[in-house]
């Protein structure tokens, strides 16, 4: 979609970049009123995105231009036009958007219905058609499991996994294992995949055995909690990997501005099983 003026640019630019005497005043004082607004704003070259400022990783966006900007690098270093990437945990559609114009085919699986509606919007706003939403998530077993709705402050601590954070909502979702999914759908089987699912990273990985020994997903960026030795806490997860013949690497914080001891890492295929 080609960039126009968006009614959230000038809001952009007030906050950002706009110098006056009154306007730490003005803002601190109608903060709230502007955590309940959602904008229409430029993202990653001439996309849109549609952000709330009263939601964390969307005012990351608003303010820093992304989110995670050391995993856009390396998506944009990595995916290459004839990929299929999945972006499992894919919340309002951010990693997507720019993996959409990067590769044939994108997957997003979001079973939160809050994030699933941002994602929809975002996906058709920049009439992407080489996106496929998958209102679900991925796990070990297929069926229904509860989903752990965190805060709308901060959305994307959301998961399958409880005592990841203070809940609002229990919702009933559905899990798809990703071996069945791609055993009905073969031609959206991954050669990139990023999970980002707030401590059920093993849980996506254990429905996925088929696809890790298959040789064609080169590939996994995941975010994971990170342990004393600097490896992922979540053991599960990396045997999942290591057995499978991937070599494990620290890439990157998942956000520079927390200190939550989360962290992104590069699982790399390397050996044949």
């Amino acid at each position: 979609m080609n960039a126009k003026v968006w009614p959230g640019e000038g809001m952009r630019w007030y906050l950002t970049r706009a110098k006056h005497p009154l306007k730490g005043y003005i803002v601190g004082h109608y903060w709230t009123v502007f955590q309940k607004l959602r904008f229409w704003i430029k993202y990653d070259g001439d996309n849109v995105i549609n952000v709330a400022l009263g939601d964390y990783l969307q005012q990351r966006i608003f303010f820093d231009g992304y989110y995670e900007r050391p995993l856009v690098e390396w998506l944009k270093r990595t995916l290459r036009p004839d990929d299929v990437f999945w972006d499992v945990g894919a919340n309002i559609g951010a990693i997507s958007l720019v993996a959409a114009g990067l590769c044939r085919r994108v997957v997003a699986f979001e079973p939160d219905p809050r994030s699933l509606r941002r994602l929809r919007g975002n996906i058709d706003a920049n009439r992407f058609t080489n996106v496929e939403i998958v209102a679900a998530a991925l796990g070990i077993e297929p069926g229904v499991a509860t989903l752990y709705q965190a805060a709308d402050s901060n959305s994307g601590m959301t998961s399958l996994v409880p005592g990841r954070g203070p809940v609002v909502g229990e919702h009933a979702v559905q899990v798809l294992r990703a071996d069945d999914f791609i055993a009905e759908h073969p031609e959206l089987a991954p050669t990139v995949m990023k999970v980002d699912v707030e401590g059920a990273e093993h849980l996506v990985l254990g429905g996925a055995s088929a696809l890790l020994r298959s040789g064609r997903l080169r590939v996994v960026v995941f975010e994971a909690a990170r342990g004393s030795d600097d490896a992922p806490a979540n053991h599960s997860a990396v045997d999942h990997l290591r057995n499978a013949g991937y070599r494990i690497d620290g890439f990157a914080s998942s956000d520079t501005h927390a200190n939550d001891h989360m962290y992104n890492f590069l699982a790399t295929r390397i050996l044949a099983t």
